[in-house]
């Protein structure tokens, strides 16, 4: 994948990065990547032979966008019953970094708070799994986090209203 300076890619730990610069790093000595994580202003670098295991991608396309609001609108995952293990499984999945899975366990959370209600730690993890979903939306389609946070909630609410009847 070929790269430029200020194109916004999407770090799967860090978020959405900007590519600030190419660079050599001065202690590996390898082709480096430097991205200026938008959130932190953290400068990350990434060895160019190391762009594909690390997980860089680019910001979604509509095909994505598609896909992910597809994810949110679909019926809930089958999920433990038990609390600590459905955290546990959820905060492995959050671990990826793959926006369908982020997008997955939001659904999964926001049908559970819905019809059993969360405890304080899956609502904290609502929030957590939520924000790199409101920012990939809004960078891919240059809204606000505030428009996107709109647009995934009223996906939520076309959801649940036909339980609500």
């Amino acid at each position: 994948m070929p790269f430029s300076k200020g194109q916004i890619l999407v770090h799967p730990h860090h978020g959405p990065a900007v590519v600030s610069s190419f660079q050599t790093h001065p202690r590996l000595h390898k082709d480096c990547i430097v991205l200026e994580v938008q959130s932190s202003h953290l400068l990350v670098w990434v060895p160019l032979d190391q762009v594909q295991h690390v997980g860089l991608r680019p910001v979604l396309d509509q095909a994505g966008l598609d896909a992910l609001f597809a994810v949110l609108r679909a019926p809930a995952d089958e999920e433990d019953a038990q609390w600590s293990r459905r955290f546990k499984d959820n905060t492995e999945r959050l671990g990826t970094g793959d926006p369908m899975v982020l997008a997955a366990v939001v659904r999964n959370l926001m049908l559970r708070s819905n019809s059993h209600g969360l405890s304080q730690a899956e609502r904290e993890m609502l929030r957590h799994a939520r924000r790199p979903l409101l920012t990939e939306v809004s960078l891919a389609l240059g809204i606000s986090e505030l428009e996107a946070s709109g647009m995934i909630d009223s996906v939520w609410n076309a959801v649940s209203e036909p339980e609500a009847s």
